[in-house]
């Protein structure tokens, strides 16, 4: 009878199944990559804030705000894990009309909640992640509610 290596088996399954083992800390790279999507969304959600108009801008200036403390969080994750963070970076957008730019931020938050849940393993930053992930999932209700509104 074959001996198995339970390590071996254990990787073979967390890849098939998509999980990260908690043990693996999040790379620099990947904290910037979410940072600068987050940064990026929150520029659309600024922008729709200030074309908008009545309860419309009212609901993207919250999507913003909510956005913006998701930017801080992903920032502080970066210091805690000695990553290099985007501060002070300003990302142009293209004007382009407010329905195409929710539908845009819908599907990216829908997969911004996947990335977060990911991580959400991570020892060091979990419940960070977690957190994030919870606001990430408001933020496409969010984005629905205002889609159906406009």
């Amino acid at each position: 009878m074959e001996k198995r290596d339970g390590s071996v088996e254990q990787q073979v399954w967390q890849r098939v199944r998509g999980q990260q083992p908690p043990e693996q800390e999040v790379s620099g790279m990947d904290v910037r990559n979410l940072t600068l999507r987050a940064m990026e969304a929150a520029a659309e959600y600024r922008y729709l804030a200030g074309t908008l108009t009545g309860a419309s801008r009212e609901q993207a200036r919250r999507l913003w705000e909510r956005q913006q403390e998701s930017v801080f969080s992903l920032l502080g994750i970066a210091r805690l894990t000695g990553s290099p963070g985007e501060r002070g970076k300003t990302l142009e957008i293209a004007k382009e009309p407010p329905d195409k730019i929710l539908i845009r931020a819908y599907h990216r938050a829908r997969k911004t909640v996947t990335e977060y849940t990911a991580r959400s393993l991570d020892p060091q930053t979990g419940l960070v992640y977690r957190s994030l992930s919870e606001r990430e999932q408001e933020q496409c209700a969010a984005i629905a509610r205002l889609l159906g509104r406009i």
